[in-house]
């Protein structure tokens, strides 16, 4: 389970960075294309719909880490329970989360087939949406195998 981890994690730093540079690069293009008086246009095309969907898989990649070093929340009430509450509340969300993600798993890749089928594709760059669902479907798998490796393993300490 650690290296399917560690690769949501590297798929979700490399989603990071290449956000961020084509946001930084179209905000420094469209400075140089105001500047210029619209005679120099270097923004990339469809970087609104790279945005979009870079922060999609980014989301769904940082998930499964999120099961194992925990999201973020408030725990102003849980944590004056006891101990055995705590661990009844943890390990309930985590079960709330798989089936969750078990669910999108579902739903994504019943996406992924209709699109492979259809060949949609994406508006401005016509890229295949199927490898969009692909990946979106295996981050969720990951997180909800990542929710039920974490519920057991948490039972044995």
């Amino acid at each position: 389970m650690r290296k399917i981890i560690l690769f949501f994690d590297r798929f979700s730093l490399f989603s990071t960075l290449f956000l961020l540079f084509v946001v930084a690069f179209n905000i420094i293009a469209r400075q140089i294309y105001d500047l210029s008086g619209g005679n120099i246009r270097l923004m990339l095309p469809g970087a609104i719909e790279l945005s979009r969907y870079t922060l999609l898989l980014l989301v769904f990649a940082a998930l499964p880490r999120a099961t194992t070093q925990g999201m973020v929340k408030v725990d102003l009430l849980s944590r004056k329970l006891p101990a055995a509450w705590q661990t009844f509340l943890n390990k309930l969300w985590l079960l709330l989360m798989a089936m969750v993600t078990a669910i999108l798993t579902w739903l994504f890749s019943h996406k992924a087939w209709l699109t492979f089928y259809r060949g949609d594709a994406t508006q401005d760059l016509e890229l295949p949406l199927l490898y969009f669902y692909v990946l979106i479907s295996l981050a969720s798998l990951a997180t909800t195998l990542s929710c039920l490796v974490a519920i057991f393993k948490s039972h044995k300490d």
